[in-house]
Protein backbone atom coordinates (compact mmCIF):
# COMPACT_ATOMS: atom_id res chain seq x y z
CA UNK A 1 0.00 0.00 0.00
CA UNK A 2 2.77 2.42 0.94
CA UNK A 3 4.71 1.78 -2.28
CA UNK A 4 1.56 2.36 -4.32
CA UNK A 5 1.13 5.77 -2.72
CA UNK A 6 4.78 6.62 -3.39
CA UNK A 7 4.39 5.77 -7.07
CA UNK A 8 1.05 7.60 -7.46
CA UNK A 9 1.60 10.39 -9.99
CA UNK A 10 -1.66 12.36 -9.56
CA UNK A 11 -2.84 12.14 -13.16
CA UNK A 12 -5.19 14.64 -14.84
CA UNK A 13 -4.14 17.58 -12.65
CA UNK A 14 -4.82 20.19 -15.33
CA UNK A 15 -8.25 18.82 -16.19
CA UNK A 16 -9.24 18.58 -12.55
CA UNK A 17 -8.01 22.12 -11.94
CA UNK A 18 -10.14 23.45 -14.79
CA UNK A 19 -13.13 21.42 -13.60
CA UNK A 20 -12.69 22.73 -10.04
CA UNK A 21 -12.51 26.31 -11.26
CA UNK A 22 -15.77 25.87 -13.14
CA UNK A 23 -17.41 24.13 -10.18
CA UNK A 24 -16.54 26.94 -7.76
CA UNK A 25 -18.68 29.33 -9.84
CA UNK A 26 -21.49 26.87 -10.58
CA UNK A 27 -23.79 28.00 -7.72
CA UNK A 28 -23.66 31.57 -8.98
CA UNK A 29 -24.49 30.47 -12.50
CA UNK A 30 -27.33 28.19 -11.38
CA UNK A 31 -28.81 30.82 -9.08
CA UNK A 32 -28.64 33.46 -11.81
CA UNK A 33 -30.43 31.09 -14.20
CA UNK A 34 -33.13 30.41 -11.59
CA UNK A 35 -33.56 34.14 -11.09
CA UNK A 36 -33.69 36.27 -7.96
CA UNK A 37 -37.48 36.07 -7.68
CA UNK A 38 -37.62 32.29 -7.93
CA UNK A 39 -34.87 31.58 -5.41
CA UNK A 40 -37.34 31.76 -2.56
CA UNK A 41 -39.56 29.11 -4.15
CA UNK A 42 -37.03 26.31 -4.59
CA UNK A 43 -36.96 23.62 -1.93
CA UNK A 44 -34.43 23.95 0.89
CA UNK A 45 -32.89 20.58 0.02
CA UNK A 46 -32.32 21.62 -3.61
CA UNK A 47 -30.90 24.96 -2.49
CA UNK A 48 -28.49 23.22 -0.11
CA UNK A 49 -27.39 20.86 -2.88
CA UNK A 50 -26.84 23.78 -5.25
CA UNK A 51 -24.83 25.70 -2.66
CA UNK A 52 -22.96 22.76 -1.08
CA UNK A 53 -22.09 20.10 -3.65
CA UNK A 54 -20.30 22.10 -6.41
CA UNK A 55 -18.02 24.01 -3.99
CA UNK A 56 -17.30 20.73 -2.18
CA UNK A 57 -16.25 19.11 -5.47
CA UNK A 58 -14.16 22.19 -6.26
CA UNK A 59 -12.44 22.05 -2.88
CA UNK A 60 -11.67 18.35 -3.30
CA UNK A 61 -10.28 19.07 -6.78
CA UNK A 62 -8.13 21.96 -5.54
CA UNK A 63 -6.75 19.79 -2.72
CA UNK A 64 -5.98 16.99 -5.21
CA UNK A 65 -4.16 19.40 -7.53
CA UNK A 66 -2.26 21.01 -4.66
CA UNK A 67 -1.05 17.61 -3.46
CA UNK A 68 -0.23 16.61 -7.03
CA UNK A 69 1.87 19.69 -7.72
CA UNK A 70 3.51 19.38 -4.29
CA UNK A 71 4.67 15.82 -4.88
CA UNK A 72 5.64 16.64 -8.46
CA UNK A 73 7.98 19.34 -7.15
CA UNK A 74 9.36 17.08 -4.41
CA UNK A 75 10.08 14.31 -6.91
CA UNK A 76 11.87 16.74 -9.22
CA UNK A 77 15.52 17.56 -9.10
CA UNK A 78 17.07 19.78 -6.47
CA UNK A 79 17.23 22.82 -8.74
CA UNK A 80 13.47 22.79 -9.32
CA UNK A 81 12.89 22.44 -5.59
CA UNK A 82 15.21 25.37 -4.89
CA UNK A 83 13.48 27.52 -7.55
CA UNK A 84 10.09 26.70 -6.04
CA UNK A 85 11.21 27.49 -2.50
CA UNK A 86 12.80 30.79 -3.48
CA UNK A 87 9.69 31.77 -5.45
CA UNK A 88 7.55 30.94 -2.42
CA UNK A 89 9.84 33.08 -0.28
CA UNK A 90 9.40 36.00 -2.68
CA UNK A 91 5.62 35.51 -2.76
CA UNK A 92 5.31 35.27 1.02
CA UNK A 93 7.40 38.37 1.62
CA UNK A 94 5.44 40.31 -1.00
CA UNK A 95 2.13 39.23 0.49
CA UNK A 96 3.26 40.21 3.97
CA UNK A 97 4.32 43.68 2.84
CA UNK A 98 1.07 44.17 0.94
CA UNK A 99 -0.95 42.88 3.91
CA UNK A 100 0.32 45.64 6.17
CA UNK A 101 0.02 48.28 3.45
CA UNK A 102 -3.53 47.25 2.54
CA UNK A 103 -4.61 47.12 6.18
CA UNK A 104 -3.37 50.68 6.64
CA UNK A 105 -4.99 51.91 3.42
CA UNK A 106 -8.30 50.14 3.95
CA UNK A 107 -8.70 51.12 7.59
CA UNK A 108 -8.02 54.76 6.90
CA UNK A 109 -9.45 55.36 3.44
CA UNK A 110 -11.66 52.47 2.23
CA UNK A 111 -13.14 50.58 5.21
CA UNK A 112 -15.67 48.76 3.03
CA UNK A 113 -12.87 47.13 1.02
CA UNK A 114 -11.46 45.57 4.17
CA UNK A 115 -13.83 42.61 3.66
CA UNK A 116 -12.05 41.73 0.41
CA UNK A 117 -8.53 41.77 1.85
CA UNK A 118 -7.99 38.03 1.39
CA UNK A 119 -9.09 38.21 -2.24
CA UNK A 120 -6.57 40.95 -2.93
CA UNK A 121 -3.85 39.04 -1.11
CA UNK A 122 -4.59 35.85 -3.04
CA UNK A 123 -4.25 37.64 -6.37
CA UNK A 124 -1.07 39.39 -5.20
CA UNK A 125 0.35 36.08 -3.96
CA UNK A 126 -0.32 34.27 -7.23
CA UNK A 127 1.22 37.05 -9.30
CA UNK A 128 4.21 37.35 -6.94
CA UNK A 129 4.81 33.59 -7.10
CA UNK A 130 4.72 33.51 -10.89
CA UNK A 131 7.05 36.50 -11.13
CA UNK A 132 9.29 34.90 -8.50
CA UNK A 133 9.58 31.74 -10.58
CA UNK A 134 10.56 33.82 -13.62
CA UNK A 135 13.18 35.81 -11.70
CA UNK A 136 14.66 32.79 -9.95
CA UNK A 137 14.80 30.83 -13.23
CA UNK A 138 16.83 33.67 -14.72
CA UNK A 139 19.10 33.64 -11.68
CA UNK A 140 20.01 29.98 -12.15
CA UNK A 141 20.49 30.04 -15.93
Amino acid sequence: MKTQLKKFTFPYKTGILIFSTVMIFTPLIILSIIGPKNILYISPIAARLILFVPPLLAAIGFIYCTLGYHFQILRGDELKLRIHLEALNIAFTTMLVFLFALIFIFLNFFPTQFNYLLVYLAVIGIIAYELGVIFVNRKYR
